[in-house]
C-alpha cells in the first residue's frame, strides 16, 4: 500500500505539487494528467529521486522521510525516458543493475535475472544485444530491471509512449498481470491505457489531485454533456465556443462530438460519454474545487 499525505513540491516560485492526499492499494492505479500537471514529479518522489518540500509518503507503513533506503528496497521504477547501453545484452544489463543494487553473489544474481526475464517474456532474447530490441521489448526490459529484488510497488512513468498498438496492448497486459500481487502506479496522458487496465484512477492538473476514484467517477463528469451534431462544413466555426472532441465526414455533412452544458446547436443530441470525455470535461471545468 502507498499512502500520500499532504505532499507538496516547490521549485523556487513554482508549485509542481500541492497538498496531495492519496491511498493506493494492491492493483493497478492510473494517474492521468496533461503535460506539466506534475505526474513525473510525483513519480520521481515516489521513487526517492526527488525530495518533497513537505508532506509524507509511506509504503507498507514505512515513511520515506525517515527511511528512504528501506523504501528503495520496496519499489521498482521505470522512468519515462529509459536509457540502456545498446551494445550490452539484456543479460549484461540486468546483471549490472543487480550489482548496483548490492548483490555480490553471482549465483543469486543469475537466478534473479532469469526469473525477471521469464516474467517479462524475454528469456529467449536475453543474450541478444539491446540494440536489436523493438521499442516494446526495451520497455519490457525496463520492467525487468524494476522487478529485480521483487519489490512490492512498481512506479511506471509514461510506459507506452512511442509504442505501436500491438506493443501497447502487450505491455498493458504485462502490467495488469503484475498488478495481481503488487501495487502498480502508471502515469500517462493516454486515456486508453487506463481504461483497459485500471480499476481506479487519479487526475492531476496544475499540481493538484482533482479526482481520485473509480473509472465511473471520471466518466460521470461528462454525463449529459456530450453532444453529437451534424453540420455543413461552413457551420464548423459556430462550434468554436465549445470543446470539440472529434469530427468525421459523412457525405456532405460533418458529424461533430462536442462537450457542452447545453445543446451547442439546434438538432444536437446527447450521446453516451466515454472515459476520455469525462477526462476532458473534468479538465475543462473552470474555477472552484474540482474534486
Amino acid at each position: 500500500m502507498i499512502e500520500i499525505e499532504g505532499l507538496c513540491k516547490r521549485y523556487r516560485r513554482h508549485w509542481a505539487l500541492r497538498d496531495l492526499e492519496l491511498t493506493v492499494e494492491t492493483g493497478m492505479f492510473g494517474l492521468l494528467g496533461p503535460n506539466g500537471a506534475g505526474k513525473t514529479t510525483l513519480m520521481r518522489i515516489l521513487a526517492t529521486l526527488l525530495w518533497p518540500t513537505s508532506g509524507e509518503v509511506r509504503i507498507d507503513g514505512i515513511a520515506l522521510r525517515q527511511n528512504p533506503d528501506e523504501i528503495r528496497k520496496r519499489i521498482g521504477y521505470l522512468p519515462q525516458f529509459f536509457q540502456i547501453y545498446p551494445q550490452m545484452t539484456a543479460w549484461e544489463f540486468l546483471d549490472y543493475v543487480a550489482v548496483l543494487k548490492g548483490w555480490t553473489d553471482a549465483r543469486k544474481r543469475r537466478e534473479q535475472v532469469m526469473e525477471v526475464v521469464e516474467q517479462v517474456h524475454l528469456a529467449d532474447r536475453v543474450s541478444d544485444k539491446v540494440k536489436t530490441y523493438s521499442g516494446g521489448m526495451r520497455q519490457r526490459l525496463g520492467i525487468a530491471q524494476a522487478l529485480l529484488g521483487d519489490p512490492q510497488a512498481l512506479i511506471v512513468d509514461e510506459p507506452t509512449a512511442g509504442l505501436d498498438p500491438e506493443e501497447r496492448v502487450r505491455f498493458r497486459n504485462l502490467l495488469a498481470t503484475l498488478a495481481l500481487h503488487k501495487t502498480v502506479i502508471v502515469s500517462t496522458h493516454i486515456v486508453g491505457d487506463i481504461e483497459s487496465s485500471c480499476r481506479r484512477v487519479g487526475v492531476l492538473d496544475q499540481g493538484r489531485l482533482v479526482l481520485a476514484g473509480g473509472l465511473g467517477d471520471l466518466q460521470a463528469f461528462a454525463e449529459g454533456k456530450v453532444w453529437e451534431v451534424r453540420v455543413g462544413e461552413e457551420r464548423l466555426p459556430e462550434l468554436a465556443r465549445w470543446q470539440l472532441i472529434s469530427t468525421r465526414q459523412e457525405g456532405d455533412e460533418v458529424v461533430c462530438r462536442v462537450i457542452a452544458d447545453e445543446p451547442p446547436l439546434s438538432g444536437a443530441r446527447t450521446v453516451e460519454p466515454t472515459l476520455e470525455d469525462g477526462y476532458l470535461a473534468l479538465l475543462s471545468r473552470k474555477g472552484g474545487d474540482r474534486r
